[in-house]
């Protein structure tokens, strides 16, 4: 797994199709936390919505670079849909940490405060959008769909309803920490949500693609 993960990091890197999401997200971090007395968890709110689109955009982007040739030398070494999909979901989610990294420690450099609590809550809540992000993108991959245009819409559609329905998946969390309600019930519902449904994707997914194959 650990060969796979830097085998797909790699391809991400020489593809150079993080690129534009990352310069994004960057460049929105970079203008929430650009005042020192903007109370910090709003932001984060805001950043961890970012965060879902971001992770979604890197694991399309990533399980559409290799052609269909290509997937079956990939499977061959790692041996197991459920493996290689599982390479893919790792590598996304070790960016999504990198980038979660990077946005605590501008917000904390930025706000000139070192607020732990705020901080932890911080970093849960981009983790458990990163991962709800992922979910999201393995369906509407090329792993399922084979055509772009039908990848963007599902993502699309699928990415508005999420973040702006009141569903109970993150909604309720990113909801509160902009509006500065009681966070301790709706973070441990978007952190539980989160995971729950890429084990659901991972797994639906995982399935699908075998029994095509």
């Amino acid at each position: 797994m650990v060969a796979l993960t830097r085998y797909y990091l790699a391809l991400l890197g020489h593809s150079q199709r993080y690129i534009p999401a990352v310069l994004a997200y960057l460049a929105l971090a970079s203008i929430l936390y650009s005042d020192p007395r903007s109370p910090v968890l709003p932001l984060y709110g805001v950043s961890g919505g970012g965060m879902i689109v971001v992770s979604c955009w890197l694991t399309i982007a990533l399980l559409d670079i290799e052609d269909p040739v290509q997937r079956l030398v990939t499977l061959s070494h790692a041996r197991q849909w459920r493996r290689m999909v599982g390479g893919a979901v790792i590598t996304v989610f070790c960016s999504v940490l990198a980038l979660t990294l990077v946005t605590e420690t501008w917000s904390m450099i930025r706000i000139l405060k070192f607020q732990p609590g705020a901080l932890g809550i911080g970093f849960v809540t981009h983790l458990a959008c990163g991962l709800l992000g992922i979910a999201i993108a393995l369906p509407c991959s090329r792993l399922l769909v084979n055509r772009i245009g039908w990848t963007v819409i599902a993502a699309t559609v699928t990415l508005v309803v999420v973040i702006l329905a009141k569903i109970p998946l993150i909604h309720p969390l990113l909801q509160a920490l902009t509006s500065s309600r009681p966070l301790t019930g709706v973070l441990i519902l978007g952190v539980t949500t989160s995971i729950a449904a890429l084990v659901a994707s991972f797994l639906a997914v995982s399935s699908v693609v075998r029994r095509r194959a």
